[in-house]
């Protein structure tokens, strides 16, 4: 793998990726060891064309500070793919060690496209794409990602949400 195309696979737990630089605290086989919760990580600035945060994300004590060292690992234009536990999933309680869970808008504080909820990250992402994922039957939870507010306010209460899964892009201004 060349360095332009190098991938971090963040909290890979049971998942080895070969290829990619495999990051776990607890896991048996990993390339580094590291704690998640404790910054910095061990990389350089602009080290991962992309980054995969496969469940881990809720996981860790805070998810600000989390996404601000994605950033600074991550190249510009580096792919970050995140899958989460929905608020109103089964599996968000059914495991003590999740902190948080999350909506379809929970990653639009970091969206370049301006601030929704206030300016608590200068890292700065642009979401490419977002979908609800399924326990079962794939094409309604395709369908109710094209409905995202009605879903997440009205309709996971009554149908079984499972997680989300966010692609997000680095974006890196450079001020002369």
């Amino acid at each position: 793998m060349s360095d332009s195309q190098k991938i971090l696979n963040l909290g890979c737990g049971d998942r080895y990726e070969e290829g990619a630089v495999n990051v776990d605290f607890y896991a048996e086989r990993v390339d580094v060891r590291h704690d998640l919760d404790a910054f910095p990580y061990p990389f350089e600035d602009n080290t991962f064309q992309q980054i995969r945060c496969d469940n881990i994300i809720e996981h860790l004590a805070d998810v600000i500070l989390v996404m601000n060292e994605l950033h600074r690992i991550g190249k510009p234009g580096c792919l970050v793919t995140i899958r989460v536990p929905h608020f109103r999933s089964a599996c968000l309680y059914e495991d003590i060690t999740h902190k948080h869970g999350f909506a379809w808008r929970s990653f639009d504080v970091l969206a370049d496209n301006g601030v929704l909820y206030g300016n608590y990250s200068t890292a700065r992402y642009k979401i490419i794409s977002r979908a609800y994922t399924a326990y079962k039957i794939p094409f309604i939870y395709k369908m109710l990602s094209r409905m995202p507010v009605l879903t997440d306010n009205l309709l996971s209460k009554y149908i079984p949400m499972a997680s989300l899964h966010f692609t997000l892009e680095v974006i890196k201004h450079t001020f002369d």
